[in-house]
Parts: C-alpha cells; structure tokens; sequence
C-alpha cells in the first residue's frame, strides 16, 4: 500500500519511531461532509462508480464517518449493486488502514518517485503536475464592507 500527501493537522496526527508526523487518511476523510466524500470517491477510477452508485450514497447521506463504518451488507440494503458495493466497501477498508505523509519526510528520491508515480500517476518527475491546493472561497456580505479598513503602515 502506498502513501501520499495530506495537509498537516495537529489533532490528527501521531509520532512515529523514526519521528515523522504521519496522519491516516481516515482522519483525514472522517471530516468529509456527503458532497466532499463523493468528490473524493470520484477521483478514485478503480472504483468505476456509476451515477447510480453516486446517488445512493447521496440519497443516503453517506458522508466521511458513514463510509469508514460501511459494509457490503448496508450498502446493498441501501439499493447499490453488487459491484460497487464491494469495491467501496473495501475501499473503506483500506482508507482506514492507509497512513499520509508528506512529501518531505521520504528518505530517498526513489521513495518519493514511486509515490508520484503510483499515486499521482506523475512519471517524469515533474511536480508541478500535482493537484494543487484549491482554498475555498466565502461570500462577503457587501453591507459590512463599509465596516472593513484596511490600513498599510508606511
């Protein structure tokens, strides 16, 4: 089982005896609410799930803490085929057992080559092919604008 990046989150962590941070994607995944557990899910292309497979989970309301907790057995009794309810269930699984890294802590070029290449699916070394960060935006409420100063000390 491979290894990859997640953001550093101090209440999700634990110390390993070589001393690096490493955080488990079911930490990681537990926060997800149903619409970022189904964007999640889609980036996964092994799994091949199908829109029906996606609306059950919607129409479930399955967010990252229901998935962790997820059998064949309860996906099939919320309607899903046979298929995808085994390869999620034991995507689940995995999840939980899959530990995160980031790209620092590898010891060796080889190391990290092997991730990029198995979990980005980057071969030529370039890393600006990574996904990047994507910050989430909020909408400001124009009426407090007049409230808002911002100064620069010169």
């Amino acid at each position: 089982m491979s290894e990859t990046s997640t953001p550093y989150t101090p209440a999700s962590t634990s110390t390993t005896v070589a001393g690096n941070e490493t955080v488990s994607l079911a930490d990681e995944i537990k926060k997800y609410k149903t619409k970022e557990l189904i964007d999640f899910l889609h980036k996964e292309e092994d799994l091949e799930l199908s829109e029906t497979a996606i609306k059950i989970l919607e129409k479930e309301e399955v967010n990252g803490w229901n998935f962790l907790k997820v059998t064949e057995e309860k996906l099939r009794s919320y309607g899903m085929a046979g298929g995808p309810a085994t390869r999620l269930a034991d995507f689940a699984k995995e999840c939980k057992e899959k530990k995160l890294r980031s790209f620092s802590s590898y010891k060796t070029k080889a190391d990290l080559e092997k991730v990029l290449q198995e979990d980005y699916k980057i071969s030529s070394g370039d890393i600006t092919l990574i996904p990047q960060f994507k910050p989430v935006t909020c909408p400001v409420d124009e009426s407090l604008s007049s409230a808002l100063t911002i100064s620069f000390a010169g």
